[in-house]
């Protein structure tokens, strides 16, 4: 089954079949090219047109690098250490005709956290113990069933959770890695499943090939996180999460939305479903208000990042909480107003005026005078190209002209009476502009600060009252035509 993708396709561009195939090792095409989602497999896999690249000392491991590492750790850690847990996001389907899913992080919007070299380490042990015990087997000529073989055979360690082979494949890829970076890989199904396969969830073939699409989020030491997360209680979990935001935060008001957007990433991947769902009462609603804001946060790097469907995403995530939350709906309906979805992005910003205080928003009110703006300016474009064809349109665009606010006409008057009232009015309106364009910016940054948790404001953190429009003049525009409100 198809399903729709929550982050956006690279940028489309005219490219040869061959580009996006390139050679292994073909130093000719450029390390970082495009990345898209094909147009017949909307699901992917994705392709590339970077550089396919061998990994080093791993056989049959290719690598295309789609976007370079800038997260907050690429300049301190670089690459994984031993043990280091790595936050990722990663979808992998199988490299066959059939191009199945084979897991995928991104759906749910949970990253996973990956001690890293952990199930490297559980792999070699288990096949050097198996391997140990076939050759002792084979030159003593011992059978399976007699005592001695028993007493001569070595136990043999736990292999790797059937669920999580790919993790050996995983490990190869990320000791490749640096914070923040997205890359494309080929793993071999030596490192993955194996000649076998897997014949339960993951259902993969035998000696299937994986291609994965992989992003580090972000690295923590061993010393950083010294307990894993499915080790943790749920107190720990939050006292995590709450730290993480809080970094997070910082980082957005320091204007660093890459390293932010990392942050609150890290967070979510705390607080997955399956945690959830063996909550109640109190610790279901704590859990709630800290992963609401961490969505509406997410939503926010991403409208700065144009990252314009995953900012969508981000934002139904958090509706899906809060269905009238006034900054899911408009941090959504900007990002479909960027994308021209401008039904689904009025509907939207209607919502977001809906849902504000008092039920006024200069923000909001300024967005969707820029999305009516821009239709009307469409519609005389229409009529200037078409001529009368097709009947008279009105030439109306929306914006105030200059003579709106002047009661006279541009005609040269004598009377110096008359041009004095011309310029006192002309002086008005343009001190009602400059007060409406301060209101306009004071409540879009208002709309466009990070949200706290149960919307308490953090220690020390000065936030600006929520803007209300005493004089109403914009909310009465907008309902006189329509718009919004009552």
């Amino acid at each position: 089954r198809r399903r729709a993708r929550a982050f956006p396709h690279a940028r489309l561009v005219v490219m040869s079949r061959d580009t996006w195939n390139p050679e292994v090792d073909d130093t000719s095409v450029p390390l970082v090219g495009e990345w898209k989602y094909p147009v017949d497999r909307p699901s992917g896999p994705v392709v590339c047109s970077s550089r396919v690249v061998s990994v080093l000392g791993v056989e049959g491991l290719r690598k295309q690098m789609m976007r370079l590492g800038a997260g907050p750790d690429a300049s301190q850690t670089g690459k994984p250490t031993q043990n280091a847990t790595c936050f990722v996001h990663y979808d992998m389907w199988q490299a066959n005709d059939t191009h199945q899913e084979v897991w995928s992080t991104r759906r749910e919007s949970e990253a996973h956290q990956i001690v890293f070299g952990d199930a490297s380490r559980v792999h070699e042990a288990f096949e050097n113990a198996t391997m140990t015990n076939e050759a002792k087997r084979g030159s003593q000529g011992l059978k399976e069933n007699n005592e001695t073989s028993l007493q001569t055979n070595r136990p043999v360690p736990v292999p790797v959770h059937s669920k999580r082979k790919h993790h050996v494949g995983l490990d190869a890829c990320l000791a490749t890695m640096a914070p923040g970076e997205r890359s494309l890989f080929r793993i071999p199904h030596q490192l993955a499943y194996g000649e076998l396969g897997n014949f339960s969830f993951p259902s993969v073939p035998p000696a299937c090939d994986l291609i994965c699409d992989l992003e580090l989020i972000g690295v923590k030491s061993a010393a950083d996180e010294p307990v894993a997360r499915v080790d943790m209680l749920y107190e720990e979990r939050i006292e995590r999460v709450k730290k993480l935001r809080l970094e997070g935060n910082a980082l957005y008001r320091a204007g660093d939305f890459t390293s932010a957007h990392s942050q609150y990433e890290m967070a979510l991947s705390f607080l997955t479903d399956d945690m959830l769902m063996q909550l109640h009462g109190r610790y279901l609603d704590e859990a709630n208000s800290e992963k609401l804001p961490a969505h509406l946060n997410l939503s926010a790097c991403f409208l700065h990042q144009q990252r314009y469907h995953e900012c969508i995403d981000q934002a139904s995530r958090a509706l899906a909480m809060d269905c009238k939350n006034a900054k899911a709906f408009y941090r959504r309906g900007r990002a479909r107003q960027v994308l021209g979805q401008d039904d689904d992005a009025r509907s939207d910003l209607l919502n977001a005026l809906k849902n504000a205080p008092g039920q006024e928003d200069a923000a909001t009110l300024h967005a969707l005078r820029d999305l009516e703006t821009e239709q009307v300016k469409q519609a005389r474009a229409r009529k200037r190209t078409f001529g009368g064809l097709f009947g008279h349109e009105n030439g109306t665009d929306g914006e105030e002209s200059d003579s709106a606010g002047d009661a006279f006409s541009d005609d040269d008057d004598d009377d110096e009476a008359l041009k004095i009232e011309k310029m006192n009015a002309r002086q008005k309106k343009a001190t009602r502009l400059a007060k409406r364009d301060r209101r306009v910016l004071e409540a879009e940054k208002k709309m466009d600060d990070v949200d706290e948790a149960g919307g308490n404001n953090e220690p020390g953190v000065v936030h600006p009252e929520p803007f209300l429009d005493n004089e109403g003049v914009f909310a009465k525009l907008f309902r006189r035509f329509g718009f919004g409100g009552k």
